[in-house]
């Protein structure tokens, strides 16, 4: 399946980097992100990446193994997040 065009791009160039199974010229399946060689300090490393470049907070609400469930669903939680002001870090998105 390829990988849909709802994310931007520094969405998906910060996931592949944490993606350890995904080759770059293929696209990000809709399977769990451990499927791809998302392991739990791959893990930690990509959530802090995504909250300094979307302004966001995972607080401890939202971490659990259903976040890593597909790319998409991550995805639908980070703009979740960046729709929260309160989940908000005050840091510039983009």
């Amino acid at each position: 399946m390829s990988s849909p065009t709802t994310w931007p791009a520094p969405f998906e160039a910060i996931l592949r980097r944490y993606l350890a199974a995904l080759s770059a010229d293929q696209d990000i399946p809709a399977e769990p992100l451990v499927d791809l060689g998302l392991d739990s300090l791959r893990a930690t490393a990509l959530l802090a990446e995504l909250e300094k470049e979307f302004g966001v907070d995972f607080g401890d609400e939202v971490l659990d193994p259903a976040l890593f469930s597909g790319a998409g669903h991550l995805w639908a939680v980070v703009q979740d997040l960046m729709d929260d002001p309160s989940s908000c870090t005050g840091q510039t998105v983009g």
